[in-house]
């Protein structure tokens, strides 16, 4: 399955195969919780936080990404005055403070908005070093990565998918990093009002004119709306090349990618999921993840009962949901508002598992690698809603590789 696709509301891509590590943006600074038998969470850098520099979720994104090449996650925020970085130094070590290294993609510098401007780092040339690309108000912008924390000027590459150039708004539209060509290049998905557009990577930092390749999937062609419909950009059939699948009224339905970015026809293939079957975004969190190690994207919904799995056939068809896990749903007191799901790796076998931040502790639910999972488990008490202490309003928490060489 693609383990690289970027995307709006998981903006930190983790390996299909891998040990993910949670990095908690706390109040106090940022604090790591490795992957271990005995996570123990650990302050790493009093920075990037709302008291540790003023951080704020309203102003400044953060991420994180290997900026080094070294494989190794590095701490990135966007702040007032530009992009800062805390290299990662190993041996659960960052750089602190942090230094910065463009002076744009800021509040102050370029005037970028969490409200209006999405802001990625992607290894877009095949490098091994993520570049900074920011879809701003004229387009889409690149600083490329020199190396040594080198950073080249934002550099507009290309005049779409902006809040200007072409009128791209968070509220209606979606976009995407994701491969369609199947050459490694990450490619700009973009979830226009008629028509789901892609940008094929050149391959040196620049992309090729927007194309329209389905009329579906939008707001004005056929109805999908961001507070109602998920949509995903994931390989369903295992060939290397991003497929589409929406969670739309009556269920889920997908356009499968035939090579180079051509879709076939939109086809309901779970009769489940969708908001006719009860499902809402304000309250039903949606994944898709390789559940099998297959290298195909399973469905994954967190629902009043529970947690509800439609297994891929390997085609892009799927079989019917069945709830296989009785906790992390509505009944159990999860909410979108406060407690904070992922569906990732945690045990280095492809199959993806369940961990949650719940009310007062981080729980886990392992994968027995056919798509169930066992029982629940505490890790720890620290990342959860405590109170307010890990608030999504005020905190900001990923899970990430921080080692890629765990694996």
């Amino acid at each position: 399955m693609t383990s690289n696709v970027i995307t709006q509301d998981l903006p930190i891509p983790v390996a299909s195969r891998g040990f993910a590590d949670i990095v908690g943006f706390g109040l106090d600074g940022v604090v790591i919780g490795r992957n271990a038998v005995n996570l123990q969470p650990f302050l790493a850098v009093k920075n990037f936080a709302q008291n540790a520099g003023g951080w704020l979720t309203t102003k400044h994104v953060r991420l994180i990404a290997d900026t080094t090449g070294t494989g190794k996650g590095d701490i990135v925020g966007f702040g007032n005055a530009g992009v800062y970085v805390s290299v990662n130094n190993g041996k659960n070590t960052f750089a602190d403070p942090p230094k910065m290294v463009i002076a744009n993609f800021g509040y102050d510098a370029g005037g970028w908005r969490v409200e209006k401007h999405l802001r990625y780092l992607a290894d877009i040339r095949k490098i091994g070093r993520a570049d900074i690309i920011g879809f701003g108000e004229k387009g889409v912008l690149v600083s490329r990565n020199n190396g040594g924390l080198n950073f080249g000027p934002a550099t507009l590459v290309l005049k779409d998918f902006g809040y200007d150039a072409g009128g791209w708004r968070l509220d209606r539209h979606l976009r995407f990093l994701a491969d369609v060509t199947g050459n490694g290049h990450l490619d700009i998905v973009g979830f226009g009002d008629k028509h789901v557009f892609i940008s094929r990577n050149n391959g040196d930092g620049t992309f090729a004119p927007a194309k329209s390749v389905i009329d579906n999937f939008c707001i004005d062609a056929g109805g999908w709306k961001i507070g109602d419909h998920p949509r995903f950009v994931a390989d369903l059939t295992g060939d290397g090349t991003a497929d589409i699948i929406g969670c739309g009224k009556a269920g889920c339905w997908v356009a499968l990618n035939n090579g180079g970015g051509v879709f076939g026809q939109v086809k309901l293939v779970i009769n489940d999921f969708g908001t006719d079957k009860g499902w809402q975004a304000a309250k039903h969190p949606r994944f898709i993840a390789d559940l099998t190690g297959n290298g195909r994207g399973d469905v994954v919904g967190f629902g009043n009962a529970g947690v509800y799995v439609a297994l891929n056939n390997g085609d892009g068809t799927f079989q019917s949901a069945k709830l296989v896990l009785k906790d992390f749903g509505v009944q159990q007191g999860w909410t979108v508002s406060k407690h904070r799901r992922f569906v990732v790796d945690l045990t280095g076998d492809g199959c993806a598992d369940i961990i949650g931040f719940g009310e007062k502790e981080t729980l886990v639910s392992y994968n027995d690698g056919k798509g169930n999972f066992g029982p629940v488990k505490a890790l720890t008490n620290d990342f959860s809603f405590s109170g307010g202490k890990w608030a999504p309003e005020t905190t900001v928490c990923w899970m990430a590789n921080l080692d890629s060489s765990r694996h």
